[in-house]
C-alpha cells in the first residue's frame, strides 16, 4: 500500500468513526473550548492512539488518550493515569488540563497513598516538577502558574515559592480570585504590608472579591492575620 493510499483509507475510517461518534462531539466541543485545545479534534475510543501519533493525527490520538483519562478517573483507578497523561503531554504539550491533573494526581491523590514520609515527599516534588515542565510550553497563560502556587501554598507549605508563581499568575488575565490567593500568600509568608496593599488594590479594580477587604485590611492591621482571634469563652 502506497502512502497515499494509506492515508486516504485513513481519512475514509476517520470519517467513518466522526459519523459513529457525532453525538459526544457537541460536549467534546464544550470542553476543548474551556481548556484551550489548539483545534478542532475528534475524540475517539478504541485502541489505535499510537498508529494515529505515527499517521500524523498527533491531536487525534491525544483525544483518544484524554478520554481514557477520564474513563479511568471516574471508574476509581486514577492510579493508571500518570502514564497517559504523560503521552497526552507529549502529543499536546499546548492542552493545559492535563498538565493540571498531572501535577494535582501526584502531588495530592498519589502522595497521601504513600505510607513513608520520604516516598510521599517525592511525589509532592514529582508533581511540582510537571508542573515546571508544563509551564515552559505553556508560559503564557496564567493557568499552570496559579497551579503551582497553590501547590506550594496549600501543599508544600513553602510561601516564598507560593508568592513567587502567584505573582507570575497574576501577570496575565485571570479570574478574579487570583490576586486574593496572592493576598493570603503574602500574609503567611510575613509580607504584611504587601498583603494589605494587595487588598486595597483588590479594593480599588472592582474585584469581586473586594467586599472582602476592608475586614482583611483590618484584620491586618490589627492582628497581622486576617483570621480574628478566638475571643475567651466566659465561665
Amino acid at each position: 500500500m502506497t502512502k497515499r493510499t494509506y492515508r486516504n483509507a485513513s481519512v475514509a475510517a476517520l470519517v467513518l468513526l466522526f459519523l459513529l461518534l457525532s453525538p459526544l462531539q457537541d460536549k467534546i466541543d464544550l470542553q476543548r473550548k474551556q481548556m484551550g485545545f489548539e483545534q478542532r479534534l475528534l475524540l475517539m475510543p478504541g485502541q489505535i492512539a499510537g498508529s494515529l501519533a505515527l499517521g500524523g493525527f498527533k491531536g487525534l490520538a491525544a483525544d483518544l488518550l484524554w478520554l481514557q483519562v477520564e474513563e479511568l478517573f471516574h471508574s476509581g483507578q486514577s492510579h493508571k493515569m500518570l502514564p497517559i497523561l504523560r503521552s497526552v503531554t507529549f502529543l499536546q504539550p499546548k492542552f493545559i488540563t492535563p498538565w493540571a491533573v498531572g501535577g494535582w494526581h501526584l502531588s495530592y491523590n498519589i502522595s497521601v497513598m504513600a505510607k513513608d514520609p520520604n516516598e510521599k515527599e517525592a511525589w509532592i516534588q514529582a508533581g511540582v516538577d510537571f508542573l515546571k515542565e508544563g509551564i515552559t510550553y505553556n508560559p503564557e497563560r496564567y493557568d499552570l502558574y496559579f497551579e503551582l502556587g497553590w501547590t506550594f501554598y496549600h501543599k508544600v507549605k513553602n510561601y516564598a515559592e507560593a508568592v513567587k508563581y502567584l505573582e507570575l499568575a497574576c501577570k496575565f488575565p485571570g479570574p478574579d480570585y487570583l490576586p486574593n490567593v496572592l493576598a493570603h500568600a503574602y500574609e503567611k509568608n510575613g509580607q504584611i504590608d504587601t498583603a494589605i496593599e494587595t487588598w486595597r488594590e483588590i479594593l480599588r479594580s472592582g474585584n469581586s472579591f473586594g467586599h472582602l477587604s476592608p475586614r482583611h485590611i483590618h484584620n491586618l492591621k490589627t492582628y497581622g492575620s486576617t483570621i480574628t482571634p478566638e475571643t475567651p469563652k466566659k465561665k
